[in-house]
C-alpha cells in the first residue's frame, strides 16, 4: 500500500513537470496569434430583405 501512493505520487510529479502534459490537461492556455486574426467586413442587410417571396 505505502509503494502504491509513493508511486503515484512520484508518477504526478513526474507528469506535472512535462509540459506536454500540461498542454493536454488543460493546465496551460494556448494565447491566441495577433498576426493570424484577420478582419472582416461588418453583415450588411439585402436591400430587398423586408420584401415577402410572393
Amino acid at each position: 500500500m505505502k509503494k502504491t501512493i509513493i508511486l503515484c505520487l512520484t508518477l504526478m510529479f513526474a507528469l506535472s513537470a512535462c509540459s506536454t502534459f500540461k498542454k493536454w490537461a488543460g493546465f496551460e492556455k494556448k494565447a491566441p496569434d495577433e498576426t493570424k486574426i484577420e478582419t472582416r467586413n461588418p453583415l450588411v442587410l439585402p436591400p430587398d430583405f423586408d420584401e415577402l417571396p410572393d
